[in-house]
């Protein structure tokens, strides 16, 4: 009895230390815009994908901290009495990083149809950020010309591959001696990740954090999309542009969504 109590106890600690390693916070101030004066009690609240992730309040001095928020782009929301409510969108959050986000706010008149949004700044120095690292968006991902996700993380400072689909060199340490992430759990072999269900690749080079284990050469910390109020996906055309002996063009159809399930459909071959 007390056998299972103590593999019970351990799961959920290895489950909640997972949840909390891919966790990261905001933290900022609200200040007055004119003064620069801190505005205590301000509520601030952050929306993913539509949906409210998340919320505090500020202390004595405007200062606040929004945690645990999964790895993704936030948008922002401040308001306070006597003040114009303000927004910041696209704040950008990645696992075990602080982001910072300071806020100020106009004086004016109550109108609940008025709020001021400002688009989120990618800082120069990134204070909140101890290792070396780059983090590539869902945008990013989209836009990239490559498909695998190795391919994907090479265009990332200090990471090398010979060829699409080879394994990664990062700052000269052998190929597996690069760990594998997925939402927190330790990946061995191919992830096999669609581009549409991944929200976030953090690639750390170099400081690796104590979490990590005994990594000699990087980690690959790859977070998938979670629920959203949008459908998202996508459809993908391949061709060989050669014709197969009997004569057909050989047609992949890649559909991914959501669920980031793939259907593969191949045309039939002529048999005679």
């Amino acid at each position: 009895m007390m056998r299972k109590i103590y593999s019970t106890f351990l799961i959920v600690m290895v489950a909640w230390a997972s949840l909390l390693a891919q966790s990261g916070s905001i933290k900022g101030k609200v200040v007055d815009a004119t003064t620069n004066e801190p505005l205590p009690f301000a509520n601030v609240v952050v929306e993913l994908n539509g949906s409210q992730a998340g919320g505090s309040q500020t202390d004595f001095d405007g200062n606040f901290t929004i945690k645990p928020l999964n790895p993704g782009k936030y948008n922002l929301k401040a308001s306070y009495v006597g003040y114009q409510a303000t927004g910041v969108n696209g704040i950008i959050v990645s696992s075990e990083k602080i982001t910072f986000q300071d806020v100020k706010m106009s004086k004016g008149a109550v109108d609940i149809t008025q709020i001021v949004i400002t688009e989120y700044k990618v800082p120069v120095i990134d204070k909140g950020n101890p290792s070396t690292q780059n983090t590539l968006t869902s945008e990013d991902i989209q836009a990239a010309p490559v498909r695998d996700v190795n391919s994907l993380v090479a265009t990332s400072a200090g990471v090398f591959q010979k060829k699409e689909g080879d394994d990664l060199n990062i700052r000269g340490s052998r190929g597996n001696a690069t760990d594998y992430y997925v939402d927190g759990v330790r990946v061995r072999g191919s992830v096999g990740l669609p581009q549409s269900g991944i929200e976030q690749i953090t690639v750390v080079t170099g400081g690796i954090p104590a979490n990590y284990g005994d990594a000699t050469g990087g980690i690959v910390n790859i977070t998938t999309r979670g629920p959203s109020k949008n459908f998202f996906g996508g459809v993908e055309l391949l061709t060989s542009q050669f014709l197969d002996p009997y004569g057909f063009n050989l047609v992949g159809l890649n559909i991914s969504g959501p669920l980031a399930m793939k259907n593969h459909l191949t045309a039939p071959r002529r048999l005679c």
